[in-house]
């Protein structure tokens, strides 16, 4: 019977994991009825629908049931099967690498190809568009110069304060990272490769940057130094 080996199948999936009825197993003749036995597990509250055709088992503590993390949640606008093909970045990047305590609620996924906004629960999901090919190894790199690219707009800290703690976090990346950190930068805005550029130690790296930055331009961030601004023309 279809509602028990749908039962049976979800209960071996673990706690707070998305899942789609793709990966239930059903042939195409059975899967009307799991549809409808799937409808039926979601309003007993066995399980919890995020999307037309994706669903999760709500994890239960002592403090009642817990939602799925923001990639768990967002797993199928993510991902193609294991591949990326987009991030989640915008506030959730300022939140994860501890730049604001502030909770998004508009959910920016960064992708290779523009796609329509939408709704999902209580999230706004807004695509923005990502120059770069999206890999597992340069999500994280990809975030800091979308961090970068956006300092003006991070809530809840100043100017100053964020441009601190960037350029503490890229001083913390490898020789390998920040060799690819300058190369994905090429693909950003002039002043986010100044940004950048200001963050590392001078050498081969700024060179690289600086030849690819108009000497003339002036990039009006809000950041006072004299030092920023004889260097790389950042105000």
């Amino acid at each position: 019977m279809i509602s028990k080996y749908i039962r049976d199948t979800i209960s071996a999936i673990e706690a707070g994991k998305i899942f789609g009825i793709e990966e239930l197993g059903l042939s195409r003749e059975e899967r009307l009825a799991g549809a409808q036995a799937l409808s039926r597990m979601v309003k007993s509250g066995a399980i919890e629908r995020i999307s037309p055709g994706y669903y999760y088992k709500p994890k239960i503590t002592q403090f009642g049931s817990l939602d799925p993390s923001m990639e768990e949640y967002f797993k199928d606008l993510l991902f193609d099967g294991q591949t990326p093909k987009g991030y989640l970045t915008g506030y959730y990047a300022f939140n994860l690498l501890g730049l604001t305590t502030q909770q998004p609620v508009i959910i920016e996924i960064a992708t290779r190809y523009p796609q329509r906004n939408k709704q999902r629960g209580i999230y706004n999901v807004r695509f923005v568009l990502q120059k770069n090919e999206i890999k597992r190894d340069n999500i994280k790199l990809l975030r800091l110069l979308d961090c970068l690219k956006w300092i003006k707009n991070i809530p809840d800290a100043s100017i100053e304060k964020s441009y601190v703690s960037l350029r503490r976090l890229i001083g913390e990346l490898s020789d390998k990272e920040l060799q690819m950190l300058v190369d994905l930068s090429l693909l950003y805005p002039p002043a986010t490769r100044a940004l950048l550029g200001s963050m590392l130690q001078e050498g081969s790296l700024t060179e690289r940057l600086r030849e690819t930055l108009n000497p003339l331009t002036q990039y009006r961030i809000g950041l006072s130094s004299p030092d920023l601004s004889d260097s790389w023309n950042i105000l």
